[in-house]
């Protein structure tokens, strides 16, 4: 029988993984699962970039992570339904390593994410991170590409 207990969603907080998240919280809820939301805050500039323009690198992420971590707060106060159990964390780092380890440490059932982001040449030549989470998760993930309904309540 399928059941999920804890369920990864990631968000950049774009309006495509804002929907994934809809989406999460109904499974949650269908399924009394527990929701882990994941930030991955990827660093913008390379070591060799940052000699260059002397960026502080850290303050930068600091920064980021402080603004992820209300962006958060607000994400789980406004759209969680109380009976979910949700907790909300930020990682910096490759968006990859770090969803596909967050959701092994946490023993995800699932991992829900949208299907968007590098677009161009670097889809290309790396490939989307939704493809490369697929490909080295341990748990199923449920990719998202369209704009969809969501609803979380039973079928009239």
């Amino acid at each position: 029988m399928l059941s999920f207990n804890v369920i990864v969603v990631t968000t950049d907080f774009s309006d495509h993984s804002l929907r994934a998240l809809a989406y999460a919280i109904g499974l949650a809820e269908k399924y009394e699962a527990a929701i882990k939301i994941l930030y991955v805050n990827e660093p913008a500039l390379q070591v060799s970039d940052m000699a260059w323009v002397g960026v502080d690198e850290r303050s930068l992420t600091k920064e980021r992570v402080k603004e992820a971590r209300d962006q958060l707060d607000r994400i789980i106060q406004d759209q969680f339904p109380p009976n979910v159990e949700v907790e909300a964390e930020v990682r910096s780092g490759d968006a990859v390593d770090e969803i596909t380890g967050y959701a092994d440490a946490v023993n995800a059932d699932l991992i829900v994410m949208a299907t968007h982001g590098r677009t161009g040449l670097s889809h290309v030549l790396m490939g989307s991170t939704a493809a490369q989470v697929i490909r080295r998760a341990s748990c199923p993930v449920l990719t998202l590409k369209h704009p969809m309904q969501v609803t979380t309540g039973p079928e009239s």
